[in-house]
């Protein structure tokens, strides 16, 4: 029903209840309503199809409401405030390849990792006089499989004499699952606290929009001398997790007030409607690496892949790169690396029936304690930096 409390479904059970009781006061009280009887059949068969036409109606009640909608109904929701769900993406990077000098390697020529995980390069590469050369490559398929560590991509797909070798100098990053509903409904409600412009809420939110952006903070410095940290007086510093340095950029400038600096590490030139040129600064986050060690008592349901599970599950809450070469976002700039969670994270696996753990920062006494992170900070973690230990 429909009130000024909202609307609340009628249940397969609450409606078989109501048609009973509509039943006996209709043909008495001595009815037989079993379910077995005829009646009883009949009132269950209809009360199963009316618990669809409630359903729907529950569905459709709750699709004009952010939080409630789900699907395409959420995708509509946001489009009235100027959000799209963020689709799934390719992850790109950059490669160097060596062999004869002037030779050209072909765009879509094909690498991989030793995994298997294909990228195609997108330019023509001429190799200079000393055999080497760089071009961008993009994987072929979407996706956080693609984001790949360093030095992982060596694989000339189809051998060619003139290439002698092939390798990723940095990471390949950018690629993303579709975002799922959840997280569309938490981007939404960081972009609502930041409509406007000239806000840092307002940069924020807009910067929390782009492709591959992670997370984003914003710090102002208002007053008129340098803050602790040497940012600028009358500034906004940016502290950016993934994206685009020219996106970034220009979200940057379209959002902060007129004469305020746009301080960072990293300085890009935008152009105004005018054509005039621009320098926006930006710093990228720092990621702070994460150790742990633990030691496991399993039980006879530990499969036999349960260390690589164990540490899957680690990764993915804290971030960063699997054994497989696959990329999980974890933490955000800020959060801490909670230690009780860490316990639970391990006990997803089955078969383990106690665990021992410490942690800490890479190259520091690990402990039991949680390992807070600046506002800056990322935590980040990958499986050769956890020990685990099975007894």
């Amino acid at each position: 029903m429909l009130d000024r409390n909202g609307f609340k479904r009628k249940r397969y059970s609450d409606l078989i209840e109501d048609m009973t009781l509509k039943a006996k006061e209709l043909f008495g009280e001595d009815i037989n309503v079993t379910e077995r009887s005829f009646l009883g059949i009949l009132i269950r068969l209809f009360a199963w199809f009316l618990a669809i036409l409630w359903e729907v109606a529950e569905k459709v009640y709750n699709s004009g409401y952010m939080h409630k909608a789900e699907g395409i109904q959420l995708d509509r929701k946001g489009w009235e405030f100027g959000i799209t769900r963020l689709q799934e993406a390719h992850a790109q990077g950059t490669i160097e390849i060596r062999g004869a000098p002037g030779f050209v390697v072909e765009e879509g020529t094909m690498f991989e990792t030793e995994s298997g995980i294909l990228f195609e390069l997108i330019e023509e590469v001429t190799l200079d006089e000393n055999g080497v050369g760089t071009g961008d490559v993009v994987c072929t398929e979407p996706g956080a499989k693609g984001n790949v560590a360093t030095n992982t991509i060596t694989i000339v797909s189809n051998p060619n004499e003139n290439i002698i070798s092939v390798t990723n100098p940095e990471p390949v990053t950018g690629g993303r699952e579709r975002e799922t509903d959840a997280e569309f409904v938490e981007r939404y409600q960081q972009t609502l606290s930041g409509l406007g412009s000239s806000t840092t809420d307002s940069i924020r939110s807009e910067l929390l929009k782009l492709s591959g952006v992670r997370a984003a903070v914003v710090i102002e410095n208002n007053q008129s001398v340098p803050d602790e940290a040497g940012r600028p007086p009358k500034s906004v510093s940016t502290y950016i997790l993934g994206g685009d340095p020219d996106e970034i950029a220009q979200v940057i400038f379209s959002k902060k007030a007129a004469g305020i600096e746009a301080y960072g590490t990293e300085q890009v030139e935008v152009f105004d409607m005018a054509g005039f040129p621009h320098t926006i600064g930006f710093s990228r986050a720092t990621e702070v690496p994460i150790s742990i060690q633990l030691t496991i008592q399993k039980n006879d349901r530990f499969p036999a892949e349960g260390v690589q599970q164990v540490k899957t599950e680690l990764i993915k809450y804290i971030g960063g790169e699997d054994a497989d070469g696959t990329f999980y976002v974890g933490l955000n700039m800020g959060e801490t690396v909670v230690f009780s969670k860490l316990i639970n994270q391990v006990y997803k696996v089955d078969g383990v029936d106690d665990v021992h753990l410490v942690v800490g920062v890479k190259g520091q006494t690990p402990g039991t304690s949680n390992v807070t992170m600046d506002i800056t900070e990322v935590a980040q973690i990958t499986h050769e930096d956890i020990e685990v230990q099975v007894t």
